[in-house]
Order: structure tokens, then sequence, then C-alpha cells
């Protein structure tokens, strides 16, 4: 890149504020080729940081990133891009001009990080095609040599999707062999405890594993409890384990890593959240230990499964042994009572809406200002030529032509009837985008370039959201031998752009196929203006078609295990995850 500027005339006071971002940007090279290279990172960290972005205040700095409301040229991403090899040139201590030298051109960045923008839908990988010929074979249900027929399984845990997500493959599984299987549900803290009695007819409790589970969610985020009072606590409420065959624990890790040293029934260990989530710094390594041996010992007695490619990985980084990975399918969202008969996508074609999720977890503040940009957008690019309402989660307001709010919790049955929905993730795997795609509700995402800004800025002035790669959260590992290379999978408000994009890349947003993403707000609207949602839908329900049977495979195969020590386990790293 040469880094000059050419003058021309002064900006009037009417000029836009992406002008305004531009001339400081090439202001930034004006130092003396002599420098420090850090004058120069110290200036575009002014840009990335300061007034200019703000816009308003820390609270309320939610949606306006220049990258994704602008045509301007000079996008914030591409400031970050350049920051991040100065940043390097100025750790090296190198000055202006050896720096300049060898820097990439802002095009060379973005082509290097994968962010040139492309109109080509997502196509199916080389998994799909290989699980389509999977799906052809009579296999044998791997529970169908099981002795037994009739079955008790315990699950506990605080999150009612990591709780159904694998309680609901594991009766597939067991309905497929047409073994009976009698499950109690205890624990479920998150979104409220009533939801698996209201949604799902779980209405069991125990007074002491609940406690349990809800001391350890109380303290999430500084946790101080005391390993006694944990043990304590599950000792008391161990005698509703007793009569069970199988116990299915999830989040938080802790809580199974004790159920674990407790019971003697074997454990399906379900890892939805970071292993050192919930759990005072001072234990986190001698849970890490624990957890490793439960992966190395026995099979038939324990095994840890993890949710997607980026879990696995960072649970094989902090361990030293890489887990069984099982995608999510979101089963229950198909049908029986939580799903109200929902079955899959049944859109509403006469009055279309699009479903708008997790917005203001990013946006905070900003939300209110989102919503005015995007009815403004909708008003001019979906009229007349659609009826499309954006319907947006959460939001209480009266409804406009273009825009209208859901408060109220919804069934799935409700969700089905959506022709698309728009999502913004704020963690590296979340519930809905998996219940949407269970049921062929077609997703359209943020691309990947303004993910990794939301990241970016929510990393440097939030401590909400992507808790599963903070560093500051779960940043703990036992020593790795020398072969490993794994990179850490982590990242902190000082991490480099290529950076969060490599692990973001590991989520199920980037690597499953038929997903539509989208650069700006108005791309977006381009995009569900031109859509063949019935299309993608069926694609959408294919790819889950094909993928299901190798994911009830390794898991009926890992049960048949434990239960039945005439059946040979699965590789202890086994994998569905895309």
């Amino acid at each position: 890149m040469t880094f000059q500027c050419r003058r021309g005339p002064a900006p009037d006071v009417t000029f836009c504020i992406y002008g305004v971002m531009t001339a400081n940007f090439w202001h930034c090279f004006d130092a003396d080729l002599q420098t420090s290279s850090t004058v120069i990172v110290r200036c575009l960290q002014r840009m990335t940081r300061g007034p200019l972005l703000n816009m308003d205040t820390r609270e309320s700095w939610g949606p306006l990133e220049f990258s994704q409301s602008s045509n301007w040229p000079l996008h914030l991403l591409d400031v970050r891009l350049v920051q991040d090899q100065w940043t390097r040139c100025s750790d090296q201590a190198a000055s202006v001009s050896s720096c300049a030298g060898a820097a990439l051109s802002v095009p060379k960045l973005r082509l290097l990080h994968g962010l040139l923008h492309t109109d080509v839908s997502t196509p199916a990988s080389e998994l799909v095609l290989r699980q389509l010929d999977v799906l052809q074979r009579d296999d044998v249900e791997p529970l169908r040599g099981v002795k037994n027929q009739h079955f008790r399984m315990m699950v506990i845990g605080s999150h009612m999707g990591s709780n159904m997500e694998p309680l609901s493959m594991v009766e597939s599984c067991f309905a497929n062999a047409g073994l009976s299987l009698h499950a109690t549900v205890l624990g479920t803290i998150y979104p409220f405890p009533e939801i698996m009695c209201e949604s799902f007819g779980h209405c069991a409790s125990n007074r002491h594993i609940d406690d349990a589970v809800r001391l350890l969610v109380q303290q999430m985020y500084r946790p101080s409890w005391e390993p006694q009072q944990l043990l304590n606590l599950l000792s008391a409420g161990l005698e509703d384990l007793e009569q069970t065959d199988l116990i299915l624990c999830a989040q938080p890790m802790v809580l199974c890593s004790f159920l674990r040293s407790l019971v003697d029934q074997p454990m399906l260990l379900y890892q939805a959240f970071p292993l050192v989530g919930a759990t005072p710094k001072r234990f986190r390594h001698l849970l890490l230990v624990q957890l490793r041996e439960v992966q190395v010992s026995n099979l038939r007695r324990s095994t840890l499964i993890a949710y997607s490619e980026f879990l696995a990985q960072q649970v094989q980084r902090q361990t030293g042994q890489r887990p069984q990975c099982i995608r999510p399918h979101s089963l229950y969202a198909l049908g029986g009572k939580g799903g109200a008969g929902a079955s899959t996508y049944h859109p509403d074609t006469v009055n279309p809406r699009v479903l708008l999720g997790r917005l203001a977890g990013w946006a905070r503040d900003g939300a209110g200002a989102m919503v005015q940009l995007m009815e403004a957008f909708a008003g001019e690019m979906l009229r007349p030529s659609t009826s499309i309402r954006l319907v947006f989660l959460g939001l209480s307001r009266d409804a406009s032509d273009t825009v209208a709010g859901i408060a109220r919790p919804f069934t799935y049955n409700e969700l089905r009837r959506f022709r698309a929905a728009v999502y913004f993730p704020w963690d590296m795997g979340m519930l809905l985008f998996s219940e949407l795609y269970a049921i062929g509700v077609p997703v359209f995402l943020p691309d990947r370039a303004w993910v990794a800004s939301i990241i970016k800025r929510m990393l440097e002035y939030t401590d909400f959201g992507w808790w599963q790669a903070r560093e500051e959260g779960s940043a703990v590992a036992l020593p790795s031998s020398t072969e490993v290379a794994l990179d850490w999978p982590w990242f902190g408000e000082n991490s480099s752009m290529a950076h969060i994009l490599s692990l973001y890349d590991l989520t199920d947003f980037v690597r499953w196929p038929y997903v539509t993403t989208f650069s700006s707000l108005a791309r977006m609207m381009v995009a569900l203006r031109t859509a063949d949602f019935d299309s993608t839908s069926r694609l959408m329900l294919r790819w889950n078609e094909a993928s299901l049977p190798q994911s009830l495979d390794i898991l009926g195969r890992t049960i048949a295990a434990m239960l039945d020590n005439t059946t040979n386990s699965p590789h202890a790293d086994a994998s569905s995850c895309v």
C-alpha cells in the first residue's frame, strides 16, 4: 500500500461521518518515515475505539458500524485489518518506512482473510454428499442388540436446549430400536424453570439437585462456591438417581464432573458450555484433569460429547483428548408437546413475515435505532415488490406496514409459519439457529466480516456474549505435547481480526450449507426480496435428513456399549459435526 493522501479541498461541516473516518484514516500515515510505527498504531486505535465510532455512548454503540450502514469504500473492518498488521510492526519496534514497504493493500488484506464480497450461495459440502450416500444404506440399529426392553434415564442440566437436544436424540435412538425409555429431567433454570413442564411435559423435581444447579447458575460469572457445599447438595439428592439405567448430564460441566464421581451408572456428558464455566479459578485445572480421565479411562462408563467443531477443538486443546462431536438436530422442535405437532416449514405466504432475532444481545441500547434503520430500508427496498413484514423478537411496539414485534414466548408451531429468519449470533453456537434449521425456516446471517466486527466490538466494550470463546472465562488448558499444533481457541479484546475469523469459521453458522449471508442492511433487503425461500427450505431439510443417520449411529453405538458390554463402542473422537 502506498500510504500517501492526495489532499483536496477541506470538507465542509456537512461532510458525512464516513468521509471523516476516511480522512482520519489517511491522516494517520502522514507520520515521518523514520518515526516508530507505534505512532500509526495509536492513530488507528483512536479511530476504532474513539468517538468517531461510538456516535453516542459506550452503552449505545450498537448497529451503526461503518462497514454495514454505508457503501463508503473504506470500511471499519478494513481499518482494523490495517491496524493489525501495523501492530505487528510496532511489536517489532520497526519504523514507518520499513513497515510501509511490506504492508499489504486493503484489497489484498480482504482477499487474504476471505472477505471479498460474493453473491454466490453456499454450496453443499462434500460431507453432505457422503451423508446422502449413507442414507441409502439399511444399517442395523445399534441398540437392537441390547437385551433389556425398558430403560430409565435421568437428565440433569441448567439449560433447556442443552437438556432437550441430547435427550431428543437419545429418545430417537431408543424409538428406532423399538425400546422403551422413560426420561426424567432435573435442574432446568434457563430460560425459565417452568419451561420443561409447560412445553415438554417434564415436571419432576429434586430439591437438592435443583439447588445444586441453581447455585452454579447464580455464581456463573463470579463463582465462589466450595466443593463441600456442592458435594453435600448432590449427595442429598442421589436417591432419585439410584434406579436409573443411564444418566445424561449437561451444563455446567463441573456439575457433571462431581456427579460422575458420586454415581455408578453410565453417563453421557453433553457439552454446550465452556468446560470450566461456573468453576472458581483455583479449581479449574483440577476439573480438566478429572475430565481428561473421564475421556480416556472407560468409554463404557462415560463419554464426553461436544455439539460443534469449535467446542470439540476447544476440549481437545484443554484436556488433550478430542471428544465425540454430534451436531445438533433439534428434533424436539419437530413434534411432541413442545413442538405442538409443529413438523416442518409451513409458511404463511399470504402475509409473509420474517423473524429477526438475537439483535439486542449485541446492539444493546442501539437496538431501537437498528429497528428504525431497518424500517427505513424495508420501506424503500421491500415495497412495493413484496409484502414481507419484519417481526422483531422481543420488540413491543405498534405494527407498521413493514415492521412488527413479538414480545411473548412462541411455540415451534408458530415458528414454522415464518417465511424466513434473520439471525444475529452473539455466541459460538446458539439454540434458535439449529431450531430454525431443523424446522426448515430459511436463515439469513450477517457475513463473516460483519460478525467479526460485532465480536471485536463486544470484546472491547462489554462482558456480554461469545462466552464459549472469551479468554477471561475459559482460557485454561492442561500442558500440551509438543506435537499438538491446535490454535489457542479463545479470543479477547486484543485479538487480531484474523484470529477472530479463524475461530468463527469453526462454528455451525459458517459450516452449515444453505445459509444466506449479507454484508449490509441494504444487501439483506435485496436477499430477502430475491430469495427462493421454498427451494432453500427443501435443501436445508434434505441436508438434515441426510446427516441425522450418522449422528444417531454414533450416539446409538455409544449407548449400546454402555448398556450392553458385548457391543463395541465407536471411536472416542467419532464425529458428525461439519
